[in-house]
């Protein structure tokens, strides 16, 4: 049973821990304001600009987060050289070993939120085309990161282009030599990278797209669970299914769901961000897989209140967790239901 030492046991192990994080580096871009009127040239809100700010997304955002917990997030991908690259190394300046190159241009997504709401999402992005002599820099600087003590690896694949299949081999290859794991955040174009790897961590329709079928229940995301760790021979497998909660089973174990545990939900950007750093930094750290997604599914609920691309603290996931045992009604110890 999870308990509030056992969290703080796990929590305390965080700043020793180094994860390299590999995958599409990605500028997300906030303009807030308000909307008053409809613009007179055409049915579109009028929004007036109060404030505009960057952060780091995709791969950026799961690194961020390891930092924001205490650990070690070593940052690689690949970005254009320009000055949202620029801003990437601003936001993220410590570990960051990501590659720029003129012949691609950094993905940036920029988003209008009014009173809240998402108005409209602009997005600068092509389809990243990975020379062999960038390929080759890639994983030249893999080999450089290895000679660093990682704990963990976690690919975030946003399917823009950066992962290939030499260099998801490359990081197989370190964690089986290092017996350290390595985490997937999946996405279609690249389902067939990813046989062999410790775990990986569909969304729902992320997970639909792999069992080729709708999951609309929990008996559902438990066959797809079964499935997903069958076709990839992984040692785990997590459905976040939004709403629902997550489902989740180690290899040769059963099957378990956890329910949502979120108040109030703002924005879900970059809640599997979260999930992945925060279920890879867990796990190196000691804790169990059900420990472990017990404190991503907090984390999760954390950052769905608040807007943008955000990420939590020790301290957030603690005070959290201390709300959950006490609905649980049991003094210091928190159940799943298998």
């Amino acid at each position: 049973m999870m308990t509030l030492k056992r969290v703080a046991e796990i929590c305390s192990q965080f700043h020793s821990q180094r994860i390299l994080v590999f995958g599409d580096v990605i500028l997300d871009r906030y303009i807030f304001g308000d909307v008053n009127r409809i613009s007179p040239e055409a049915p579109v809100p009028v929004v007036k600009v109060k404030t505009e700010e960057s952060r780091a997304g995709g791969a950026g955002n799961v690194a961020v987060n390891i930092d924001k917990l205490g650990a070690c997030g070593i940052l690689l991908g690949i970005t254009g050289d320009d000055r949202f690259a620029e801003e990437i190394s601003r936001l993220k300046p410590e570990h960051n070993f990501v590659l720029r190159s003129h012949l691609v241009n950094t993905v940036v997504k920029t988003r209008v939120i009014a009173h809240t709401q998402q108005v409209v999402r602009i997005d600068r992005e092509d389809i990243l085309k990975v020379a062999p002599l960038l390929e080759e820099a890639v994983l030249q600087k893999i080999k450089e990161i290895d000679r660093e003590k990682l704990a963990g690896i976690v690919v975030s694949d946003y399917a823009k282009g950066t992962l290939t299949g030499r260099i998801m081999e490359s990081l197989k290859a370190i964690a089986a030599g290092r017996q350290i794991p390595i985490l997937v955040d999946p996405k279609p174009p690249n389902f067939h990278l990813y046989r062999g790897i410790t775990g990986i961590t569909p969304n729902l329709k992320e997970a639909e797209m792999i069992v080729n079928r709708r999951i609309d229940n929990d008996y559902d995301a438990a066959q797809a669970v079964k499935l997903i760790g069958r076709k990839y021979q992984t040692q785990f497998t997590v459905i976040t299914r939004g709403d629902r909660g997550m489902t989740a089973a180690e290899k040769g174990k059963r099957v378990f769901h956890l329910p949502a545990v979120g108040r109030e939900v703002y924005d879900v950007t970059g809640a599997g961000d979260t999930v992945v750093a925060v279920l890879a930094l867990s796990l190196v750290s000691g804790a169990s897989l059900k420990e472990a997604i017990y404190l991503a599914n907090a984390a999760a609920s954390i950052v769905v209140e608040k807007i943008g691309t955000s990420q939590v603290t020790t301290e957030e996931m603690f005070a959290r967790m201390q709300v959950l045992l006490k609905r649980k009604n049991s003094p210091g110890k928190f159940s799943p239901s298998d």
